[in-house]
């Protein structure tokens, strides 16, 4: 019956990948006799096709002598796959996964520790910014190297703050920068908001000076800005209800306070896709956002004259690093602490390679791994990403030659002492949709039409499911005796 099941399971995951796995490219062959490490990974379109060069990079130098090829796989909906397959006992060499779901993985049995192999390649702590070897180890054991890492910063529109100077400074306030504190970027937010009338006397919002709901996918971690956290790994607990989360979402609701929550939800629904012409922060209906490295490749794919002020990209070259930024109508800034004293906060993350644990060839895997991991292929893969480099040595070149000018801004982030990963929880992809659903019924509430309830009950309630939820996991994991 065990067999039956293996079989089956094993069946599935072949058949999802001949109709969902697309190549970026028709691949090479490999040579006879090479051993082929299969490598699953999650991204598609441009970011998929650019991997494909590292993996060239390595079948073509270090591959050939040691007869390694790695075959490369891009497809959507990696983690159920890699989960699948995990559980069938087949299934790639190499995964490429998200830091976020690592404990998930880690404590479930589906990913080979890494320890022995990156002892033998004399991998350490040293090889990463504190924040991204976090990232890839789970209860004191090393399950991952990173193959892209990032951070987020406060993107902010020049040209907008320059058109409105004059109401910026009747505020107080300098149209020459980024605000520095949460106070100055909610009178910034303030100021730059943009309503128009239909005619019949209703308004829009046409313009957010700024909107803590946008990207969605950094909301969750909002908290690290105002000194806060979701989850105490120590004591196993979530901790929703701490002042200074409790204060983060009553931050957040502030928001659609000032502006109406049915304003919010209509600016929210017309807001388009992040990777088109129609990015928000693109088109000017967010003058400020919280956004990550890749931001400055989607300006120079949808609007190249947002980088192109004083010269042509093309000559940019020829500008001295400290004129650079000012050939861009966008800034970035770290994005204000809400806490006295504390600075360069961020929320990182970092895209991971993985061995699961049913791998064929996890030494042949791991070469792999170390290979972009060398400087020179992380440094071209996080360049060609737009990202900045998890690694803890960086060359100047790769900061002065970089097409994101701010780079250094998220290099600085990312060392700094107060960047902060997702929590190590292993039910995350639960808490996720969770503190999604929780924000949402805290902003969009509605106090003029609905019976007030607070922002702490809204917590309360969603730390008690959540709780429940991870006690459970734990005692489950106990009794099959697959605790770490």
């Amino acid at each position: 019956m065990i067999f039956l099941r293996r079989l089956v399971l094993s069946l599935m995951v072949v058949a999802a990948a001949v109709v969902l796995i697309r190549p970026p490219h028709r691949a090479a062959a490999p040579p006879a006799g090479f051993v082929v490490v299969e490598y699953w990974e999650k991204w598609t379109g441009q970011e998929a096709a650019l991997m494909q060069q590292i993996v060239d990079d390595f079948n073509n130098t270090q591959g050939r002598q040691e007869k390694i090829f790695v075959s490369y796989l891009s497809m959507s909906s990696i983690d159920k796959k890699t989960m699948a397959a995990a559980a069938a006992g087949v299934g790639p060499d190499i995964a490429g996964l998200w830091d976020e779901v690592l404990p998930q993985f880690a404590s479930l049995g589906a990913l080979l520790p890494l320890d022995e192999l990156a002892g033998a390649k004399g991998i350490t702590s040293d090889l990463y910014k504190p924040i991204f070897w976090r990232g890839c180890s789970y209860r004191g054991h090393l399950y991952a190297l990173v193959a892209t890492p990032a951070d987020y910063a406060l993107h902010f529109n020049k040209l907008i703050f320059y058109q409105n100077a004059a109401k910026l400074r009747a505020a107080g306030l300098d149209p020459t920068r980024a605000p520095r504190t949460i106070a100055e970027l909610d009178r910034y937010a303030k100021a730059l908001d943009v309503f128009v009338s239909d005619g019949a006397g209703h308004q829009r919002l046409e313009r957010a000076g700024y909107m803590p709901m946008e990207p969605v996918g950094v909301l969750n971690h909002t908290c690290f800005y105002f000194g806060g956290q979701l989850f105490d790994e120590q004591a196993g607990r979530f901790t929703l209800t701490s002042p200074q989360v409790l204060r983060t979402y009553d931050w957040i609701r502030s928001y659609a306070a000032r502006l109406g929550p049915e304003l919010v939800s209509d600016f929210r629904s017309g807001l388009d896709v992040f990777d088109s012409p129609h990015n928000p922060f693109i088109t000017g209906k967010l003058a400020m956002e919280l956004e990550g490295p890749w931001m400055a490749n989607t300006i120079y794919r949808y609007d190249p004259d947002m980088s192109q002020v004083l010269v042509p990209t093309v000559l940019e070259a020829y500008l001295p690093r400290v004129v650079r930024p000012f050939n861009y109508a966008w800034g970035v800034a770290p994005m204000p602490s809400d806490v006295d004293g504390v600075h360069s906060v961020t929320y990182a993350g970092a895209d991971l390679l993985v061995i699961p644990r049913a791998a064929k060839h996890p030494r042949e895997a791991f070469e792999f791994m170390c290979f972009v991991n060398r400087q020179e292929e992380m440094e071209k893969l996080c360049s060609l990403h737009c990202k900045p480099s998890p690694l803890r040595e960086t060359s100047p070149h790769f900061l002065l030659a970089h097409p994101n000018p701010y780079i250094g801004v998220f290099d600085e982030l990312a060392s700094s002492p107060n960047a902060h990963g997702t929590p190590q929880v292993e039910i995350w992809p639960q808490a996720r949709d969770e503190l999604a659903n929780m924000a949402q019924e805290i902003y969009l509430q509605d106090d003029r039409t609905q019976p007030q309830i607070g922002t702490m009950d809204v917590l309360r309630r969603s730390q008690e499911r959540l709780q429940q939820a991870y006690d459970r996991f734990r005692q489950s994991q106990e009794l099959r005796g697959e605790g770490h």
